[in-house]
Parts: structure tokens; sequence; C-alpha cells
């Protein structure tokens, strides 16, 4: 009987059952047979090997560490383009308050020429 690791590598010699990508021993189809999953149950059961437990978490923990410094990437990206964006529209602001004070000064010279 082969006894899997979580990668899918066996670690004795024999390959009656068929394998999964989990590590797993079972049908490799991927499907439930519903009306077979008893007799399934009793004769293949999911063995782990301890270096393939360990493979797998050290796997799992490299890919969360590598999504996690990728976040931190996005989110120090996000923050520099909402501070761009946020000066941007403080200098619009400042742009319009600019012209509405020059728009003011003008209606009060034309209404001082009349």
């Amino acid at each position: 009987m082969k006894i899997p690791t979580l990668c899918g590598e066996p670690t004795m010699e024999d390959s009656s059952p068929s394998q999964n990508h989990n590590g797993q021993l079972g049908p490799s189809s991927g499907g439930i047979n519903a009306g077979n999953k008893q007799n399934d149950e009793g004769s293949q059961r999911i063995q782990y090997s301890i270096p393939g437990i360990l493979h797998f978490i050290q796997h799992e923990w490299a890919r969360f560490e590598m999504d996690r410094s990728q976040w931190e990437v996005d989110r120090a990206e996000l923050q520099a383009r909402i501070a761009f964006l946020q000066g941007e529209r403080k200098g619009q602001e400042n742009l319009k308050n600019d012209l509405v004070r020059r728009i003011k000064m003008l209606e009060y010279a034309l209404k001082q020429e009349r």
C-alpha cells in the first residue's frame, strides 16, 4: 500500500490504489460516488506521512508569505496613488478657489465702471 505525502509523492513501493494531487489515496476522478462511498471509506483511508505533512505546511507557509508580501507591495502602491490623488484634488480645489476669487474681483470691477 502507498503512503502518500501531501505533495502527491508516494513513500512506499506498492502502486495498487490510485492517488490524487492532494496526496490522498482514492479515485483520481475527483468526484464522490455516493453509492460506493461507504465501501470506499473502509478500504481506502487517507494516509499521510510526517515528511509529507511538513512539506505541505512549508509549501503553504511560503505561499502565504509570498501572498502577504505581494499584498504589502500592492498596499504601498495604492497608498501612494491615494496620496497623489489627494494632492491633485487639493490643487484643483485651490485653483477653483482662485478662479472664484478672480471672477468676484472682475464682477466688482465691472460694477464700479457702471
